[in-house]
C-alpha cells in the first residue's frame, strides 16, 4: 500500500513540475513580448500568421464551447473571444522570443522572472484544475 500512494504522488509531483515549467516559460514569453511591444513598438508577428492563428482558435474554441453546450448566439461570441485572447498570448509569446534574442537579460534577473513565472503557472494550474485530475 506504501508504494501506490508513494508512486501516486510522485507521479503527481511529475505533472505539477512539468505543467508548471511549461505554463511558467510560456508565461515568461508572454511577458516579455508584452514588454517588448509596450517598450518598441515593434511587432515580429505577421498579420497573415496572426489571422491563421486566429482562424484555427476559432475553431477549436467553438467546437470546445459546443460540446460544453453552449447554444449558437453565445457560440461564437465566445469562441472570438477565445480565439482573440490565444491570438494575443500567441502573438506575445513570438514577440517575446525575438525581444529576447536581441535584449538578454542577466542571469540573475533571467532566473528570477522564470522562477516567478514557473510559480504563477502552478498557481493558474491550481485555480484552474481545483483537485480535478489533469
Amino acid at each position: 500500500m506504501g508504494a501506490i500512494l508513494e508512486d501516486e504522488i510522485s507521479k503527481k509531483l511529475y505533472k505539477n513540475v512539468t505543467f508548471s515549467l511549461l505554463l511558467g516559460i510560456i508565461i515568461f514569453l508572454w511577458a516579455s513580448g508584452l514588454y517588448g511591444m509596450l517598450s518598441m513598438p515593434h511587432v515580429y508577428f505577421r498579420l497573415s500568421y496572426a489571422l491563421l492563428t486566429f482562424t484555427i482558435a476559432f475553431i477549436f474554441s467553438t467546437v470546445l464551447l459546443e460540446n460544453r453546450g453552449v447554444k449558437v448566439p453565445y457560440l461564437f461570441g465566445g469562441a472570438g473571444l477565445l480565439a482573440s485572447i490565444v491570438t494575443f498570448i500567441g502573438i506575445c509569446v513570438v514577440n517575446g522570443i525575438f525581444w529576447l534574442v536581441d535584449n538578454f537579460p542577466p542571469l540573475d534577473n533571467l532566473l528570477m522572472m522564470l522562477s516567478i513565472s514557473i510559480l504563477a503557472g502552478f498557481v493558474f494550474i491550481k485555480l484552474v484544475t481545483q483537485g480535478d485530475e489533469y
